[in-house]
């Protein structure tokens, strides 16, 4: 079976692509939030399991030259390619490996941090045990391993639309073809779905219509490989238990807890789920979720399932958000409302809170340090004469609430970005590397973003040896310099906002 898993994705290799939440920075912010004292993000050793050609792997490298970071994959045609981009970009501090994970050495060491995105649910059983009993072996004590998976209630229907593909393409054996043909059977199933059936006709309609929106590579590898077994979550905290692992949290926060319920669901859910592995269960079974991306420790680590608002005062903090009027009231208790780029919307009537969403809107997507904020907000606060007093723990609870809601970041390492490029403007060789092959790219912020094919050609010039005169020249010959200059400044004004320049 690993050999026919191999072929698999020789043929077709996954698209491999940086995956924010599994980054050593969002691991060790959410271990410290809960009590831990993770490793220095700056200077410490991971492990990525199912690597692929390294897109996820291969920017941490870059942006952390301190730490360590060792990658395996089954495929030796995708460790091939992503050791092609360790090259090119020089990196001595990481190594890919083309590795079973049953064969997975055992003298590679102790890790800080342990990643497995796309892997559990999508291989044997003996081979998922496996996975786990790595992570247990290597994680060092105080470490976090990030695991994710699929899940029940929530995968049933996919499994059933899985289970149509399948069907219909056995004996397909040419990959784009058995795509072609999956695609088809799925659009036929949800234009057949009788009248008196709407509720399964919609679910099975909502399914085909976010297909429309995947590639080839993820309907090949998600839906028409041999292996795709979701779980129940308290199934995979069970499974992890049996190899001295324990439940942290799920990297996104904002899918923890009940606070979209109504208070009488809130205390009926309190009533048949006492603790947190209970909840997050029924939480499963009440949103039908589909997908987890689950914190592991291991057992007996001491975590604080009670946040104090404390925690968020050694951390960095960032938002989009920015007010939703042109003069916002901050020097009041007014309420004001914000909104975030991805469309949260909150209010706040704090006033230092209302001060820092200012703050931290000027400097988006840059990290500040809470103290750095605090000053910021209360400088602003002074400059339009409102009363200033002690209020850093009103902001840190302002941080933590925010946080919860998903409309505030938090990161425990600085940016690796500047959002002023200077004089001499350089993009990462990162990015740079990615664009000589397309317009996406992985941002410092190890997020992904696309770029029109004019702002390639600019991006591409950005290399740190030229100055913005000369970059204005060449880029707009013939135009007058003050215009180009004009033209570069705002350019780089809106890109500097994605998080690409070194300096």
């Amino acid at each position: 079976m690993s050999e026919a898993l191999r072929q698999s994705y020789d043929a077709v290799p996954y698209r491999s692509s940086a995956f924010r939440d599994s980054h050593p920075d969002r691991l060790a912010t959410l271990g410290w939030l809960l009590g831990m004292k993770p490793a220095r993000v700056d200077r410490c050793r991971v492990l990525e399991i199912g690597c692929a050609s390294g897109g996820n792997l291969v920017p941490m490298a870059a942006s952390l030259p301190g730490s360590e970071f060792v990658g395996i994959d089954l495929s030796p045609v995708q460790i091939e390619k992503g050791a092609a981009d360790v090259a090119a970009l020089k990196l001595a501090n990481i190594r890919l490996l083309a590795l079973d994970i049953l064969d997975f050495p055992e003298d590679l060491g102790k890790f800080d941090y342990v990643i497995a995105h796309g892997v559990y649910s999508w291989v044997p059983e003996a081979v998922r045990d496996r996975l786990l009993a790595i992570c247990a072996r290597q994680l060092s004590p105080a470490g976090i391993a990030y695991v994710s998976y699929n899940v029940l209630p929530g995968w049933r229907l996919r499994g059933i639309v899985r289970d149509a593909m399948v069907l219909h393409t056995r004996g397909i054996p040419d990959p784009r073809e058995r795509v072609a043909e999956a695609r088809a059977v799925v659009e036929f199933l949800a234009e057949s779905v009788p009248g008196d059936a709407p509720l399964y006709r919609n679910a099975l309609r909502t399914e085909v219509e976010a297909l429309r929106n995947q590639d080839d590579t993820y309907v090949l590898h998600e839906f028409l490989e041999a292996f795709n077994e979701p779980v129940y979550f308290s199934q995979f905290v069970e499974h992890a238990a049996r190899h001295g692992l324990a439940y942290l949290v799920d990297t996104d926060i904002t899918t923890m807890g009940s606070g979209d319920l109504d208070a009488q669901a809130r205390r009926k859910l309190e009533h048949f789920a006492p603790n947190v592995l209970l909840r997050e269960q029924f939480l499963d079974f009440v949103r039908a979720r589909t997908f987890r991306r689950s914190l592991l420790v291991h057992e007996g680590v001491a975590v604080t399932r009670e946040v104090p608002p404390s925690r968020v005062m050694a951390l960095r903090i960032t938002s989009s958000a920015r007010p939703q009027r042109e003069n916002p009231d901050i020097a009041s208790g007014a309420p004001e409302a914000f909104r975030t780029l991805g469309d949260r919307a909150f209010q706040t009537s704090s006033r230092i809170g209302k001060a820092a969403m200012l703050v931290l809107g000027r400097h988006w997507p840059l990290a500040l340090a809470f103290d750095d904020l605090y000053g910021r907000a209360r400088t602003l606060l002074a400059s339009l004469g409102a009363p200033v007093g002690d209020e850093r723990g009103e902001l840190a609870a302002e941080v933590l609430r925010h946080f919860g809601a998903g409309v505030i970041e938090l990161h425990s390492a600085p940016s690796p970005f500047v959002i002023d490029p200077g004089d001499r403007p350089e993009v990462s060789a990162l990015v740079r590397l990615q664009l000589q092959r397309g317009l996406e790219v992985t941002d410092l912020r190890h997020g992904r973003c696309t770029s029109g094919e004019e702002a390639r050609r600019l991006l591409l010039l950005l290399d740190g040896a030229r100055s913005r005169r000369e970059v204005a020249a060449t880029f707009w010959p013939g135009v007058p310099l003050p215009e180009s200059m004009r033209r570069l400044d705002a350019e780089l004004g809106r890109l500097a906002r994605l998080a690409l320049f070194v300096r």
